[in-house]
């Protein structure tokens, strides 16, 4: 497995790879824009090129590119849906001048309008889209938290939607702190055995291509988002041990996105999860 943090883009793109190369990171996750805006700006060629060649320098694999939190293809505004497809095919096409192979979606908020018709809403969006998407990228989903009307807090709404494509056609960023919160014990060998067997039985774990391991400040079933540094939540070090130590595929990318990314707690952050490795 690749071992990384969400990295923050102040202070210049370089210095901060080469600080995330210096604590030992492997992979990397970043939003391409401002992740509470719609614009992402004009893209520079040459920037994003030469960006490109440093993270291939430094061997940090795979970049993965985190969308945009406005995208919500779930949404029964048009106006608000058709900003979100502009949003999310300008996403895919600078994951593609990144060299990077996933973007990673919040699966969307139905608003009201009930769970059936926002999945369908969410499959006919990207049945839309997908023609007009780089090949060289690929659209992962992310399980949700549930709070609200957040659709993707259950395994069966995720599979619901990438059923409706060939296989191989998307893919699941899967994040820890989300799945505690909507009732989906990480924190112990037996909850996590029991999790990958549910995702193996109703999406199939060669659909799931990343991992956000996050610890988390709520209580299991909350349906709260909090993020906590590894370990001092109510995750516990137990689960993530388990999990760590799955049989992962090669390569295979575990993205940290704990509090205060780009302080000194992400080195500690990896050395907590590196311990758990041993």
């Amino acid at each position: 497995m690749r071992l990384g943090i969400h990295m923050p883009l102040k202070g210049g793109f370089e210095n901060n790879i080469s600080r995330v190369k210096a604590i030992g990171c492997e992979t990397v996750q970043l939003f391409p824009g401002n992740p509470t805006g719609w614009r992402l700006g004009a893209p520079d060629p040459d920037l994003l090129e030469k960006r490109a060649s440093f993270l291939e320098e430094q061997q940090i694999y795979p970049l993965i590119v985190h969308s945009a939190y406005l995208i919500n293809l779930a949404s029964p505004s048009p106006d608000f849906l058709e900003k979100s497809k502009l949003l999310l095919q300008g996403t895919m096409e600078r994951a593609a001048m990144y060299r990077s192979p996933y973007v990673v979606l919040h699966t969307g908020n139905h608003g009201g309008q009930g769970v059936d018709r926002g999945i369908a809403q969410i499959i006919e969006a990207i049945e839309a889209a997908l023609p007009q998407w780089p090949p060289s990228v690929k659209l992962l989903l992310e399980n949700t938290a549930g709070s609200g009307t957040a659709l993707g807090s259950h395994l069966e709404e995720l599979a619901a939607i990438l059923k409706s494509f060939p296989p191989g056609t998307l893919g699941v960023c899967f994040d820890t702190a989300h799945a505690w919160a909507a009732g989906y014990d990480c924190g112990s060998r037996e909850g996590i055995a029991a999790l990958l067997d549910q995702f193996e039985s109703k999406i199939g774990l060669e659909h799931l291509l990343a991992i956000h391991i996050n610890d988390s400040k709520a209580a299991l079933g909350s349906r709260v988002d909090r993020h906590e540094h590894i370990g001092r939540g109510a995750i516990g070090l137990e689960g993530f041990k388990a999990l760590l130590h799955h049989h992962w595929p090669a390569g295979f990318p575990f993205i940290l996105e704990t509090p205060e990314i780009g302080t000194d707690w992400d080195r500690v952050n990896l050395e907590t999860v590196r311990a758990l490795l041993e």
